[in-house]
């Protein structure tokens, strides 16, 4: 994908560690003049996202419509507490930030319990169980991010 918006293709890799968790390696192309995209790591995150071993536990990446990388995991097949989390890469001022999370959680012997949220880090608005919110939310460094830096707004 184009990270940059430079026209030069990128590429984002996700790779399952010991730790049951996934590094994300992004590479940039590092020369633009070149007829074949030569790409460079530009960034590496280790521990990204959760990665079980099981179906329902692995994550993923993706592109959603406005070309952003999407970084997908959750678990949806082992215990009680079911959970999915979609984290939002963008681009910016030659950073790699979370621009958006959502996320969703459910106990499967409590109806009631769980909840969602979709927030747009760069914008501070969203939506905590389909009502919307306003909060002082600001884009999270890609190298920063870790559980603990899921907002208020999306902690069930």
């Amino acid at each position: 994908m184009d990270f940059t918006g430079d026209g030069q293709k990128g590429r984002a890799v996700l790779v399952q560690n010991k730790d049951d968790e996934a590094d994300l390696y992004i590479y940039l192309s590092k020369d633009e003049a070149a007829s074949e995209s030569v790409l460079a790591l530009a960034e590496m995150k280790k521990g990204v996202a959760f990665s079980g071993a099981m179906w329902g536990q692995l994550p993923s990446l993706d592109i959603n419509g406005k070309g952003s990388l999407l970084i997908k995991s959750g678990n949806e097949s082992i215990g009680r507490d079911r959970w999915t989390q979609s984290l939002t890469v963008v681009y910016r001022n030659k950073e790699f930030l979370i621009g958006g999370i959502a996320y969703t959680a459910r106990d499967t012997l409590d109806p009631k319990g769980g909840g969602s949220c979709d927030l747009n880090l760069l914008s501070g608005k969203g939506l905590r169980n389909g009502k919307p919110v306003e909060a002082k939310l600001t884009p999270i460094k890609l190298a920063d991010w870790s559980d603990e830096k899921l907002p208020k707004e999306c902690q069930f």
